[in-house]
């Protein structure tokens, strides 16, 4: 449904995206994962054409964002970070000014509003001030007007933002439901949200894509250890990986193994020091966190 081509860009003499190649199938729920910085918001709007990218191009369906734009964004459904709204207007008023935006017949607006209010939540609120409800309802009326034309993509920037733990909970359940006719893109830097909610991730970091898979390879049902040993050559001896030198004499390093006493014995054999020895399971967060981590040691 999506894909983006080598997309980049710059901001003077700063490249913010750098050839970045991204695709999102129906039946996807994909995070954008990345620190401050990392270049996720400028994708995100390059992606819903609110930027046009240096180089490269996005197609939605296969219908190219910068020919054919009017028939492009037709296909995509945007909320924005801080879902920033028109504080004036009422959410019924809102949802009718969409509506009619994205040319749905006079017949089908209310009741495609009604039933995108009923699935957000919000039919309660829709004829309260817009500025006068709180950040969660605001966010809320901001996904049913994402949603109350049926697109085909569905771009999220910190969708959860201002939902609690039960409204986070049925808003994942309401994208598991919608991923079965629509291709969603989920940006966000909560990663235990990612986690509960998507199946395939790309990592980026410094406008870079670092890692695109499905979720389930960064999450790993090995369990590893974690040691430090002196001398250096002790780590490599132990086929150890993720290096970090913490002084001339030791090194830290994780030994895909979690038996205590074997790599004890082992770091004894080779007439070795062992100051640390501790198991420790790969997580989203680490493999994240390692992953961040070599990008930077890289730039």
């Amino acid at each position: 449904m999506l894909q983006a081509l080598k997309i980049s860009k710059s901001f003077g003499s700063t490249d913010a995206v750098k050839q970045l190649d991204l695709s999102v199938g129906i039946g996807q729920v994909h995070g954008l994962l990345g620190p401050n910085g990392a270049g996720k918001s400028t994708t995100i709007r390059m992606i819903c054409g609110v930027l046009a990218p240096t180089s490269g191009g996005v197609l939605i369906d296969g219908i190219d964002l910068s020919s054919k734009p009017s028939q492009a964004k037709q296909l995509l459904g945007y909320v924005q970070e801080g879902a920033p709204l028109p504080v004036e207007l009422l959410p019924i008023e809102y949802l009718r000014h969409t509506t009619s935006m994205y040319g749905i017949p006079k017949n089908d607006r209310e009741k495609l509003i009604s039933y995108w209010a009923d699935r957000c939540d919000i039919t309660n609120v829709l004829h309260k001030p817009i500025g006068n409800l709180s950040r969660g309802y605001q966010q809320r009326v901001s996904f049913a007007s994402a949603l109350v034309h049926n697109p085909k993509l569905l771009v999220l920037d910190e969708p959860s933002t201002g939902l609690d733990p039960a409204q986070s909970a049925n808003f994942r359940d309401l994208l598991h439901e919608l991923a079965e006719t629509t291709a969603i893109i989920y940006s966000s830097h909560q990663l235990a949200e990612v986690e509960a909610t998507c199946n395939t991730v790309s990592i980026i970091n410094h406008g870079k894509l670092l890692f695109n898979d499905d979720l389930q390879s960064l999450r790993s049902d090995t369990a590893s250890s974690v040691v430090e040993v002196s001398p250096h050559s002790i780590a490599e001896q132990l086929c150890g990986r993720d290096f970090i030198t913490l002084d001339p004499n030791w090194v830290r390093c994780f030994v895909d193994s979690t038996d205590g006493e074997g790599i004890a014995a082992q770091v004894a054999s080779l007439n070795g020091k062992l100051r640390l020895l501790k198991p420790e399971a790969e997580t989203l967060e680490s493999n994240y966190l390692r992953i961040i981590s070599e990008s930077e040691e890289i730039s």
